[in-house]
């Protein structure tokens, strides 16, 4: 997120030279930036000594060495214990730091001057928070700090190159902030076209224009015959085996990120053209996290696309089932994947100083304008389905802060909840089609994307989550024919490959490797992490090409791994839907029975996700790195799903 240095720092001023803290022999390095990212810029100041940093101390939980384990006792098929979800209380309970930590991490602030009663502590107890001096920060982590600029946005920001802990209480540390990380911006993953331009250039999100030159509605006939024209809802219910929804016994949550919002005028417009079996001013249920509002100030396809095509399809997919709408942050700070999960999670909540108030929003915001009150704390509950249309770039972001937060989708599916990620639009590169300039991403720093090695996605590769690519229905193919689609090359093209941060979980390992034995790319170590030991994603794919969308008044067409997803997580709710009708419990984490399964999908054979000047990987027989293990069918996967208990 953006901050005001001086609203933040105090003044970027030079008052007093200063030196970096070299780390004694008792202190071991425990965060370090190898490369410096070419956004960045150290600028040739020193800050005031006197100036205060919020310094956050992630401390390290109990029992997260056990927590797959856990999981797969409430997720995997064979498991007896299976959908027998844990409450939250539990949750906390089980994962809290020991006294241990809490008392040695204190002890050692105290021990280095900070003043008990200045050390406060998160709600959940996993962090600490401490004001300290600029003075204090750097001699407590032995570092140095620094004004750093951002080349794109001009703003300033606060980190080091490295820190130190003692040695003897490292183990109790997971994270401290702000220190080496640096801003990453939530990007939303779709592109779009207009109906009347098709034959024009595509227009990337940035250049869309506020009222695109629809057709008059009359000028299209929206039919089964023209699916691979023009997707709609019912086009998907053919291509997935589904009907419409009939009970509301469930829930289904959408994540939207302020100034992105939806119009119930383009709702209205949807209904009237796709889905006329919902009546005109039909919406979401709406939550509105850390002073978030559904904004109609601003309009234009980039701040009204992505909400408008998510809540239009998931709504149409499960009506009569309500869906929730999780809008998150406020008009200036804005919000991350962290903000949310602290308001559906009281035990993640760090009001006492626990976001990184680099990559997160932090509310209280002190901007002109922002939202004055206390950051949302577990004030929502969770949707048993949680789709989110958003993403960062793996490299974007450092290994301790992408654990931590999957870390935090383990518990949310400890405790019945699918968490749904689009798997990104670049193919094998990153988001706006970036690659990195050395092998595994070491330093973050990009290229333009001609060369370069596969940028993989977050949080698509937490294991922990369900990662969702894209395909498209072959060009004058009916969506009745047998292997009516392929992967999706039509304006985007679906994220997938392998980590460079999260081991491969157990439940994909055999999937991974028959796909090696069988189709082992040619690529080398140097453009991708081909160790056979990672998390490879996406999981699962559902359509991503030429969904008719109401947006600004006019339908327009859009793509992208931001449809794929509310599509797919309108499925599972469907299911969950007849689960619960059966007497049964949400189906949870997914990714445990459906690698077990993987006859419910249809199988993707045909396409690849170019990028990084390679043709990328290829789709072939069972699961791969372009559409994972296929697309749904929704009578297999509902059979699978209820003979579980």
């Amino acid at each position: 997120m953006h901050l005001s240095l001086q609203a933040r720092y105090g003044q970027a001023t030079v008052v007093t030279i200063s030196f970096a803290h070299p780390a004694p022999p008792t202190h071991v390095v425990h965060e370090k930036r190898e490369a410096q990212l070419d956004k960045w810029s150290k600028r040739d100041v020193k800050l005031n000594r006197d100036a205060i940093i919020p310094l956050s101390i992630g401390l390290t939980q109990r029992n997260l060495e056990r927590g797959y384990e856990l999981l797969m006792d409430v997720s995997h098929p064979e498991s007896s214990n299976y959908g027998k979800h844990w409450s939250m209380q539990k949750i906390k309970e089980t994962f809290a730091p020991s006294v241990e930590t809490i008392t040695a991490v204190k002890q050692w602030l105290i021990e280095s001057g900070i003043a008990h009663e200045r050390i406060q502590s998160s709600k959940s107890l996993t962090w600490l928070k401490v004001n300290a001096t600029v003075e204090e920060a750097e001699s407590l982590l032995k570092t140095e700090y620094f004004i750093y600029t951002n080349a794109n946005t001009g703003k300033d920001h606060l980190a080091c190159d490295d820190y130190s802990v003692p040695a003897s209480i490292r183990h109790h540390i997971d994270l401290i902030t702000p220190t080496i990380h640096f801003d990453a911006t939530v990007r939303q993953k779709k592109q779009r076209r207009d109906l009347q331009g098709r034959s024009l250039k595509v227009h990337p999100v940035s250049q869309a224009h506020p009222n695109p030159n629809a057709v008059p509605q009359p000028a299209v006939t929206y039919n089964l015959a023209n699916c691979y024209t023009y997707v709609t809802p019912d086009c998907l219910r053919a291509l997935y085996n589904f009907t419409n929804g009939t009970l509301a016994l469930s829930s289904y949550g959408i994540v939207e990120y302020t100034p992105q919002a939806f119009l119930q005028t383009d709702l209205n417009l949807f209904y009237a053209n796709l889905a006329r079996q919902i009546p005109s001013a039909t919406g979401p249920t709406i939550d509105l996290i850390d002073g978030a509002v559904v904004q109609t100030t601003s309009k234009s396809f980039d701040y009204n696309g992505e909400s408008d095509l998510d809540l239009e399809y998931a709504i149409a997919l499960v009506y009569p089932q309500k869906v929730t709408l999780y809008q998150t942050g406020d008009t200036v700070e804005g919000a991350s994947f962290n903000n949310f999960l602290d308001a559906i999670d009281g035990s993640y909540c760090t009001s006492g100083g626990g976001d990184d108030a680099i990559y997160d929003g932090i509310y209280p915001d002190t901007a002109s304008g922002g939202y004055k009150g206390a950051e949302t704390c577990g004030a929502f509950a969770p949707a048993s389905v949680i789709s989110t249309s958003y993403g960062y770039n793996e490299a974007d972001l450092s290994a301790a802060y992408q654990t931590r937060q999957c870390n935090e989708y383990m518990k949310l599916g400890l405790a019945g909840v699918t968490f749904l990620y689009s798997s990104g639009d670049y193919g094998v590169a990153g988001n706006g089609g970036q690659c990195c300039t050395k092998a595994k991403c070491a330093g973050g720093t990009y290229n333009s994307g001609t060369t370069g090695t596969f940028n993989p996605s977050f949080p698509a590769t937490c294991p922990y989550i369900t990662a969702v690519g894209a395909t498209q229905i072959k060009p004058n193919t009916a969506v009745t024919a047998t292997a009516p689609e392929e992967a999706c090359q039509t304006v985007i093209y679906s994220g997938g490959g392998f980590s460079n941060v999260f081991a491969m979980p157990s439940y994909q390992s055999s999937a991974v490797a028959t796909y090696f034995t069988s189709h082992k790319p040619t690529f080398t170590a140097t453009q991708y992490n081909n160790s056979q030991t990672v998390r490879g994603y996406p999981d699962v794919a559902a359509n991503g090409a030429n969904y008719v969308v109401a947006v600004d008044g006019a339908l327009s067409l859009v793509y992208g791994t931001s449809a794929s997803a509310p599509t797919f997580g309108a499925i599972i709710t469907l299911i969950n839907e007849e689960r619960i009708k059966a007497g049964k419990s949400a189906v949870g984490f997914i990714n445990p029975t459906i690698y077990a399964n993987p006859a419910a999908f249809n199988d993707i054979v045909t396409g690849g996700n170019q990028g990084c000047g390679t043709a990328g990987f290829t789709s072939v027989a069972g699961w791969d790195p372009v559409t994972g293990l296929g697309t749904p069918n929704y009578t297999k996967l509902l059979a699978v799903f209820s003979a579980l208990p």
